[in-house]
């Protein structure tokens, strides 16, 4: 397993992609260090899939550039890809072969060993499916072969773009559980991209948010979530009376349709239980929340539709 320590392994400078008249990726600058799962999120259309395409080297910037381990490709191109392993868009591979047959043609390429394909298969759980054809796999086995074949060449960084997109519940369940192994188990810098916000804060230890192609933030899972203060929700048979008797205790509190909120909670939710039936309000409802990833990402970038 490599060291996780405070190197950049990723580093992009007012990188920017315009194509004619419309901007893609507007000068961002990007820093992720080694041990990261940097989950990179932004609505369809946001240039999450633009910027990786220039991190991979596959889409020449209009502007800016991308350095990679220190390096850029316009000097050592094949020593930067030797290092990373991506899985962009669908996997590739070949339908009527089976999961080690595929594996063992990309090794030939890339010229791995014998054992190093028995290690992934287990990396991804896939040993006992090795020699069943690909054609046979669900969707989630198929995403997890893709995994395989990134993690081939034992990479350093490993690049994933929407790998959960399509997939049931346990498919889903299967691909996080596997991002989640990399930094600790094999060394491995993550960067997934997705616009599946619940996914991300499960997995990711990092985010950047991307919108029109601007770095809205970026920083740590705790950062973005400073100062989000909880929520006492409350429903029950007389809303508007039950604000009343709060406020005779100096709580201040908000009708939303069926629901009072108190905002920025910080005391028992018991107490105010209390009170309430102590006053002949029948609480229906009392939970305390607090602001998901999504409603942050909402705030951030204005947007009120679904992502």
């Amino acid at each position: 397993m490599r060291s996780i320590s405070n190197e950049v392994l990723v580093r992009t400078k007012r990188l920017t992609k315009q194509f004619e008249d419309q901007i893609s990726v507007d000068h961002l600058d990007l820093e992720i260090k080694r041990g990261q799962i940097f989950g990179f999120l932004g609505p369809n259309g946001a240039g999450k899939t633009t910027t990786i395409r220039m991190l991979l080297g596959l889409m020449k910037p209009t502007e800016g550039e991308v350095e990679l381990f220190g390096k850029t490709f316009s000097n050592s191109r094949l020593e930067i890809l030797k290092r990373i392993g991506a899985l962009v868009e669908a996997p590739s591979y070949y339908r009527n072969l089976t999961g080690y047959e595929n594996l063992r043609l990309s090794s030939k390429i890339l010229g791995v060993s014998e054992q190093r394909i028995h290690e992934v298969l287990d990396i991804v759980r896939l040993t006992e499916a090795a020699n069943k054809k690909v054609k046979q796999y669900s969707l989630g086995m198929k995403q997890r072969l893709g995994i395989a074949l990134a993690l081939l060449g034992s990479p350093e960084l490993l690049i994933l773009d929407e790998p959960t997109n399509g997939l049931d519940p346990n498919g889903i369940h299967e691909i996080r559980q596997l991002i989640k192994r990399m930094p600790q188990e094999f060394g491995i810098t993550v960067i997934i991209s997705s616009h599946n916000l619940a996914e991300i804060e499960m997995v990711a230890s990092h985010v950047g948010i991307i919108q029109s192609g601007k770095l809205k933030f970026q920083g740590t899972l705790d950062e973005i979530k400073e100062g989000n203060k909880p929520v006492l929700e409350i429903r029950a048979n007389n809303l508007y009376k039950a604000q009343n008797i709060l406020q005779k205790f100096d709580v201040i509190s908000q009708v939303e349709g069926d629901t009072l909120l108190i905002n920025n909670f910080t005391g028992k939710a018991s107490e105010i239980n209390k009170q309430l039936v102590s006053n002949n309000i029948d609480v229906e409802h009392l939970v305390v929340k607090m602001r998901t990833l999504e409603d942050i990402f909402l705030d951030i970038t204005g947007q009120v539709e679904a992502v």
